[in-house]
């Protein structure tokens, strides 16, 4: 099976036509995350602009009424943008701008650290928390709200390791979605809870051995999907991830949300271009060698997902994610096969013949040797994970033994926000895929379309 994200050009509009100015996508640190957001903004017909966090930290925001933050670890959004790419946001916002996070967009602007601090309410604590929840809950909303046009007042959507808010009711925050069921795939942890359920096992003796919440009672009631107001503009931040692939009525709330967020906007436009500078390559092509490197890095990627297939570690629960054994990180490697599947076949797409100068050329081969050493630590630690966990000691993080421990250290850091040589190549990925997105749209839309100011 295709594990690419499919982005097509052909536009597929489910709902009105848009009419207004393109959404602003803050593209850092996004990955499979920003891959998924596109490509059902496209297929919802909604146009987009991608934009750096120093594009945003130079005053791009101008030009726009609607921002839109995807998933990702909010930590590492906060430092790309910086002191200055904050301050832009929050301005942007004050002065009528609105704003959309998907989970690690939503965090983004809460006031726990880290994040930008746009309003006041924190993260739910983690004790108090349901983790590693993913799969599909069903959420409620209020009929006469301008995002809930012409839904039914439930409606499935789709969880991806959320956060919680720790939301009391305040003048400038309101609750628009809130957690009502459990739906058909909801998982917590390693556990399909509708095998749970139908077993009338004992929940809390299965939560005393695994250490961690598992009810998903725990989470009904709790708020979803937020609005809250700052200064002339408003934000809605959502933990259920509306943009997932083929959730159609996930998609119908995410389209009507941006048709709302655009109607309140107050954000009085300059009508002008930003002066930041794109990269230098940025509508330079690449030539065919770009896809030798590049084929190469895919092929290791692809032997390391079948090693972990293999080994009963993992396996694909769909097209663009890994479901993967308790104990041990996944998303990092799956994301690495969904995003060089991607990079391949747009380069595939875009590559011409010539003995041109190739500005893309040297990026892909270093990052093929990042890539070929990952992999082969990748192996050596996926199977000292295999043999700790026949000893029941292996955790995802804290001190398993000195293999483990040595090798996640150098392959992820100590943190569930990945640092260590993933963290490097993923910084790669992502510049390689803004860069090759922005050429994408440069090769196919020469000629600027108006929009309405």
């Amino acid at each position: 099976m295709n594990r690419t994200v499919d982005l097509k050009r052909a536009r597929r509009p489910n709902g009105s036509h848009w009419d207004a100015r393109p959404v602003a996508v803050l593209w850092d640190q996004s990955l499979i995350w920003g891959l998924i957001c596109i490509e059902t903004m496209e297929n919802l017909g909604v146009p987009y602009r991608l934009l750096s966090a120093g594009e945003i930290a130079g005053g791009a925001l101008e030009e726009y009424r609607v921002l839109l933050v995807p998933g990702g670890w909010a930590s590492h959004k906060v430092s790309a943008l910086g002191e200055d790419g904050g301050e832009q946001i929050r301005r942007f916002i004050h002065e009528g701008g609105t704003y959309l996070g998907f989970c690690g967009g939503a965090g983004l602007a809460l006031s726990s650290p880290p994040s930008l601090n746009l309003i006041p309410l924190k993260r739910l604590p983690l004790s108090k928390r349901l983790p590693s929840a993913s799969g599909e809950l069903w959420i409620k909303g209020p009929p006469g709200h301008g995002a809930w046009k012409d839904l039914p007042p439930h409606i499935p959507v789709s969880v991806w390791w959320p956060s919680q808010f720790a939301f009391e009711p305040c003048e400038s925050i309101d609750c628009i979605a809130s957690y009502v069921a459990a739906g058909k795939d909801f998982w917590v942890a390693d556990l399909p809870m509708a095998d749970v359920k139908s077993a009338s096992l004992n929940i809390e003796e299965w939560e005393r051995t695994y250490g961690i919440n598992l009810d998903p009672s725990r989470i009904l009631g709790h708020p979803a999907i937020l609005e809250a107001r700052l200064g002339k503009g408003v934000l809605i931040l959502s933990y259920p991830h509306l943009e997932t692939p083929g959730d159609f009525w996930g998609n119908r709330l995410f389209r009507n949300v941006l048709d709302y967020l655009n109607r309140i906007s107050s954000r009085a436009l300059t009508g002008c271009t930003s002066k930041h500078a794109e990269t230098n390559d940025s509508t330079v092509p690449p030539t065919r060698k770009t896809l030798r490197p590049l084929s190469r890095s895919k092929e290791r990627i692809d032997g390391l997902i079948r090693f972990g297939e293999r080994h009963l570690l993992w396996n694909w629960r769909n097209p663009w994610l890994l479901r993967w054994r308790r104990g041990i990180r996944g998303l990092e490697y799956g994301t690495l096969a969904v995003v060089a599947g991607f990079l391949l076949r747009q380069f595939g797409e875009m590559s011409v013949e010539g003995d041109h100068s190739d500005p893309w050329l040297e990026p892909l081969e270093d990052l093929e040797g990042h890539i070929e050493e990952f992999c082969q630590k990748a192996r050596l630690l996926l199977l000292e994970e295999k043999l700790s966990a026949q000893t029941g000691n292996l955790t995802k993080l804290g001190r398993v033994n000195e293999r483990v421990d040595t090798l996640r250290t150098s392959l992820f850091g100590d943190q569930m926000n990945h640092a260590g040589l993933s963290r490097t190549l993923f910084d790669k990925l992502d510049s390689l895929l803004f860069r090759s997105l922005r050429l994408r749209d440069a090769m196919s839309l020469r000629k600027s379309p108006t929009y309405p100011t």
